[in-house]
């Protein structure tokens, strides 16, 4: 009878847990007393997951979440109470008790067990730098050339016999004791940029360091990788400013401002993902993720209205190749899988890293500020098959925003700085890599409604012009099958060499076929159409340009000076090459390239079966807008919560923990010594923007939305300006482009004024 009654009891518990389809959980919430309801909630996510068995809603509370949750079960939901502010975060607090002074106003802490290469440092919510010559004092991680931005001129040579370790030279760096910077690490931009040298710091003298290396192409001397550049130093011995940090031997190191650091929170990434699931049909929604990332290895999953920032903190590769989790960032590995209305912002690594799979889909994302280590870091990288990517808004990346390798349509989305970090790759890439003689054919891909434009690369040297600063806008090398039109591609230009370029389609040793570029609009490129026959083994059939409006300045490259007559080969119809865009456009200074009612291009095209259906007239216009229709737009939607916006223009700065208005930050998002053009202060927290240049005139001034709209314009033949702004602009980010005869840079504005 006992053994019945037990029985009876276990079921009616089993049937309890079995139908439970919603569980609350809240920072003071137990695990062990609750029962998961919203009067007396679970601690932690990971226990909601837990007890949704059949699939079902976790609610979860206003609060800071320092967990990694591994989905238990399929089909089940993680989204935010009633709108509350949810942060699931990588970061642990270190003991504010346990700060014991170390040296020179530096403090020390016990942090060991991170399950990342390095860790990653926040005071008072903010990002910290890591200790690193040259000091880094601004919060553009991809600044190179101010002085601000921690970064030096340097050489890396390659062995000579079977020496063990390589020099570099930092030609400016002051003297220090014998031996100051051992047991560091050196990380380069140099030779080819594309390799970034690296190693660990065996001895130091003068200016000069002997460093083991770390990365497979300096261990094998290859040519590609010695040469001058650009590079820092990490070590505990560059701990000199307010703000910085350093781990050594399982101990976080930092320098506080003078305050009590026992009264800081100061946080230091412990784990790697806020969210693992290998479950069908998991959703977040409404979640904001810190320092941590998310990894999907399932299907019919959904992130949704989730912001996910500071990915991945800094890394070292092993070699040139990539593996996809070596590099961070939001991983998939299924089928159907979709981000959407997501804010995806800073990472030394990837932004998504898709390695296999089909038809997942990137919706009305911001992705920004995305690839600070530089080397073959995307802000999408994907190799699964039938990805889409639509409606997004890409800014600043260290190299490519999009590399693909198998069929991915991308459309109605809005791209611009790429390559901030190096060279010879482009804004959209898809290649054979190594594979010269191999086709890749990518499954009749579309390439549409896209706004591509302002993009530079890195010079290598303050005063010698580098051989190569190769930029494009759609850098499609070995690549058959696929569609490119209805672009819009402008201010492909660089200095001091222009090598900027629409277009760039290999074939190298290979044939490439099927390839279309139907109605774009293209302005301002050094070059349009850029081929490298390698040793002239190959082939274009089967190739058309029709319909595109295109820059007549522009010119073709055929096989970077050797007469291989390729471009020959391409059939070119019904294009109009101009050189005065008055003519066509009713206002390029805006990048509204719509066509004035007296432009030749209307009614000038010919029809193209899925591709100008719905055009108004008598034939389809030429270039990307239709005259007359109604033009498409590209971009997303999202917008930035006030609180991140809050913590980003602090970014590599402690915040105020007061309540007052604290002074102007004079912080400059982007200072190069090739443009020496300043913004300042950058977060805005009055009313005016100050606009310096070092020593060239200022063509024009821009301010635009993220979504690429013009806000605010002014022409002008200065070298400052000076800009009130408490009559148009409301507390935000935007983006600010500055214009002169030669280049045009873009820059992320932060208005934090009242």
């Amino acid at each position: 009878m006992k053994f019945i009654t037990a029985l009876v009891l276990s079921l009616i518990v089993f049937s309890t847990q079995a139908s439970v389809v919603e569980v609350y959980v809240s920072v003071n919430g137990n695990d062990d007393t609750g029962d998961g309801t919203l009067a007396n909630p679970y601690r932690t996510i990971q226990k909601g997951s837990n007890i949704l068995s059949t699939g079902g809603t976790c609610y979860i509370m206003e609060g800071t979440y320092r967990e990694t949750i591994t989905v238990k079960y399929p089909n089940q939901t993680f989204t935010n109470y009633n709108n509350e502010q949810v942060i699931v975060t990588g970061l642990d607090i270190l003991p504010p008790t346990q700060w014991t002074l170390y040296k020179d106003g530096i403090y020390q802490n016990s942090f060991s067990g991170f399950e990342t290469q390095f860790t990653e440092v926040f005071a008072e919510g903010a990002y910290m730098h890591m200790a690193r010559y040259p000091s880094k004092t601004n919060g553009d991680m991809m600044d190179v050339h101010s002085k601000e931005g921690g970064y030096g001129y340097c050489i890396a040579h390659n062995a000579i016999a079977d020496e063990p370790t390589r020099k570099v030279e930092f030609p400016d760096m002051p003297s220090f004791p014998a031996n100051h910077w051992e047991g560091g690490y050196f990380k380069g931009i140099t030779g080819y940029t594309w390799m970034n040298p690296h190693g660990i710091i065996a001895a130091s003298s003068g200016t000069q360091l002997s460093v083991t290396p770390k990365f497979k192409q300096w261990i094998q001397n290859e040519k590609q990788v010695p040469g001058h550049g650009w590079g820092y130093i990490f070590h505990l011995n560059a701990l000199d400013i307010e703000g910085e940090w350093y781990w050594k031997d399982d101990k976080i190191y930092f320098k506080p401002p003078s305050q009590d650091i026992s009264k800081m929170i100061i946080e230091a990434k412990k784990r790697q993902w806020a969210f693992k699931t290998s479950k069908n049909n998991t959703t977040i929604k409404g979640l904001h993720i810190k320092s941590a990332s998310i990894e999907i290895k399932a299907n019919n999953c959904l992130v949704e209205n989730t912001t996910i920032r500071y990915l991945f903190p800094y890394f070292y590769r092993k070699s040139y190749s990539h593996t996809f989790k070596e590099q961070g960032g939001l991983y998939i590995n299924g089928n159907d899988n979709t981000y959407k209305g997501c804010y995806v912002a800073h990472s030394w690594g990837n932004g998504f890293s898709i390695e296999s799979g089909s038809g997942n889909t990137i919706e009305n994302c911001f992705i920004d500020h995305i690839g600070w280590n530089a080397q073959f870091t995307s802000s999408i990288l994907t190799h699964a098959r039938n990805t889409t990517i639509t409606r997004c808004t890409m800014g600043a990346t260290g190299r490519f925003h999009i590399r693909f390798q198998n069929k991915t349509d991308i459309t109605y989305s809005d791209f611009y700085d790429c390559m901030k970090m190096g060279q010879d790759a482009g804004s959209i890439e898809a290649t054979s890599g190594g594979a010269y003689a191999t086709v890749l054919d990518i499954d009749g891909s579309e390439i549409a409604y896209n706004h591509i434009h302002d993009s530079n690369t890195l010079p290598k040297h303050r005063e010698v012009e580098d051989d190569k600063q190769f930029v494009v806008a759609l850098y499609i090398e070995d690549v058959a099958n696929y569609t490119a039109h209805h672009n819009l591609i402008w201010n492909f230009k660089t200095k001091p060499r222009h090598d900027g370029a629409f277009v760039y389609l290999g074939p190298r040793r290979t044939e490439i076929y099927d390839v279309h570029y139907y109605n774009n609009t293209v302005w301002n490129c050094d070059w349009r159409i850029r081929i490298w026959n390698r040793d002239k083994m190959g082939n274009i059939r089967d190739t058309k340009f029709y319909n595109n409006l295109m820059d007549s300045r522009m010119i073709d490259d055929d096989g970077n000076g050797v007469d291989t007559d390729l471009i020959p080969k391409i059939e070119f119809k019904n294009n109009i090459d101009f050189s005065t865009a008055d003519d066509h456009f009713v206002d390029k200074e805006s990048d509204k390239f719509f066509l004035t009612s007296t432009s030749s291009a209307i009614d000038a095209g010919i029809e193209i079966a899925g591709i100008t259906d719905g055009y108004k007239g008598a034939a389809p216009d030429i270039g990307a807008f239709e005259h007359g229709v109604t033009p498409w737009s590209a971009g997303s939607e999202v917008t930035i919560p006030e609180f991140i916006q809050k913590e980003d223009e602090d970014f590599g700065t402690i915040m105020s923990t007061d309540e007052e208005e604290t002074d102007p930050v004079e912080l400059s998002i982007e200072t190069s010594l090739v443009s020496g053009v300043n913004i300042y202060p950058n977060p805005v927290t009055g009313n005016i923007l100050h606009v310096q240049s070092d020593y060239v005139k200022i063509d024009k001034i821009e301010i635009l939305g993220l979504n690429g709209n013009v806000i605010f314009s002014q022409s002008t033949q200065g070298t400052s300006l000076v800009i009130p702004l408490n009559n148009y602009l409301s507390k935000g980010m935007y983006l600010m482009r500055i214009s002169t005869k030669d280049f045009t840079q873009t820059s992320k504005l932060i208005l934090s004024h009242p």
